[in-house]
């Protein structure tokens, strides 16, 4: 699955990078994720509230960058 970087733009194939391959931006974030709620700070299928710095700004060690259950597209309100 393609998914576009937050940053640049660039397509990239996200079963196998957690980085853009043009500018280096984690590929996986809450804020991108359409299970994941910005309203009530909730990962829908895990159930957790997610902070705001971690669902915008997650570490390559970060649980949203390995979610698996991670899906590109709007955020779910």
């Amino acid at each position: 699955m393609e998914i576009s970087c937050p940053e640049c733009g660039t397509e990239n194939w996200l079963e196998n990078q957690s980085r853009c391959l043009r500018c280096s931006a984690i590929l996986r974030r809450c804020v991108n994720c359409a299970n994941y709620s910005p309203r009530d700070r909730l990962c829908r299928p895990h159930r957790i509230e997610v902070d705001r710095r971690e669902a915008e700004s997650p570490s390559l060690l970060s649980c949203s960058t390995n979610c698996r259950d991670f899906r590109p597209g709007a955020p779910v309100h």
